[in-house]
């Protein structure tokens, strides 16, 4: 495996424990809000959002490898982040998590069986609308679990 496809893949693997510290610090938590303003979720929706964003971003570097489009030109994030989460409100933080483990195993397998690293300088539309390659990519998806978590954290330490 490449030393580049490797540094993503160690990458993943710490914002991925990060997520999991705080997920496991919710305890019974679960149903209290975190934000008060925009998505107004509660730490389980938060998690229902991470694992529907996660099988979401593996998409977009599955399909982007390939060279086909995913993400359209007029894409709504936030809609389509009010309503993934609406839709699947029955999801447990437990299942959530469940969801979170099988995705990412889901990746890191296709990484391990990708010929070469090559895929990483493809392209495509990110669901925040811009151009980014699929090395971009992950490294979104590194962020956006970093910041929830820190998210979680911070929540959490504020109301002990």
């Amino acid at each position: 495996m490449s030393e580049r496809l490797e540094e993503h893949k160690q990458r993943l693997a710490q914002a991925r424990e990060k997520l999991n510290g705080a997920l496991d610090a919710i305890g019974d938590k679960g149903d209290e809000q975190l934000y008060s303003d925009g998505a107004q979720w509660t730490l389980r929706q938060l998690a229902l959002h991470l694992a529907i964003s996660d099988i979401g971003h593996n998409n977009m570097i599955f399909h982007y490898a390939e060279g086909k489009e995913f993400i359209p030109a007029d894409y709504d994030i936030n809609r389509y982040n009010r309503r993934s989460v609406e839709k699947r409100d029955e999801m447990t933080l437990q299942e959530a998590r469940a969801s979170l483990a099988q995705s990412r195993e889901n990746l890191l397998a296709w990484f391990d069986n990708a010929p070469d690293d090559s895929f990483l300088d493809k392209t495509g539309r990110h669901a925040n609308l811009k151009i980014l390659t699929i090395s971009e990519i992950t490294d979104v998806m590194v962020g956006h679990e970093s910041t929830h978590a820190d998210d979680i954290l911070a929540m959490l330490e504020a109301g002990n």
